[in-house]
């Protein structure tokens, strides 16, 4: 069946006018859930880079005199728990938009929209190809946060714990890793395909 032979549209005008005014706020939430995901996973990175240099010992000598090592793990520490709970925020806006695409599609088939923002999601996602489906706002996420933990996780053992650089780099890249593949998991379980 097409989405042409599905769409209907209501008779009563007042009925038409109200779901389009549900339609039009619907449109308006989901752009800006869109919109401050976007601006979230920009900005985290960037910050997290500036906060890695700036943490960084050797880049300002001054810094090293102010706090210690242990303090600049415990801030360490503290930015990677942030992350974790950036992402828990991410999650939260990821099945919102889920939802508001789902509603949205529903309010087009009554409206009559054969082509509207909403059905076009819906297309692109059913007739992606399989390995276009890894390069999804899902796994995106979970690689961005998991970069950004095992960056903030490295400085913590490094500065905190003095432990070599190279066993930072395994414990890092492990943990990494693990969020990765454990939090996408948990997200593909949580939010449809």
């Amino acid at each position: 069946m097409s989405t042409h032979d599905a769409i209907t549209t209501p008779h009563d005008p007042d009925e038409y006018k109200a779901l389009l005014t549900v339609y039009t706020e619907i449109c308006k939430s989901y752009q800006a859930v869109d919109d401050f995901r976007t601006k979230l996973l920009g900005f985290l990175p960037l910050t997290s880079l500036v906060g890695i240099f700036i943490l960084n010992p050797d880049s300002m000598p001054s810094l090293q005199n102010i706090l210690s090592n242990e303090m600049l793990g415990f801030a360490s520490i503290f930015a990677a728990l942030l992350t974790l709970a950036l992402f828990g925020y991410e999650v939260r806006g990821i099945r919102r938009s889920d939802h508001l695409i789902t509603e949205g599609m529903h309010l087009e088939k009554q409206l009559g929209i054969a082509h509207g923002q909403f059905h076009v999601c819906e297309s692109e996602h059913t007739n992606a190809k399989k390995s276009s489906r890894v390069f999804n706002s899902k796994f995106l996420a979970c690689v961005i946060y998991s970069v950004v933990f095992a960056a903030w996780l490295f400085l913590a053992l490094r500065l905190g714990w003095g432990l070599t650089t190279f066993t930072c780099y395994i414990y890092a890249t492990i943990a990494g890793l693990l969020l990765a593949l454990v939090v996408y998991r948990l997200v593909a379980n949580l939010i449809p395909a």
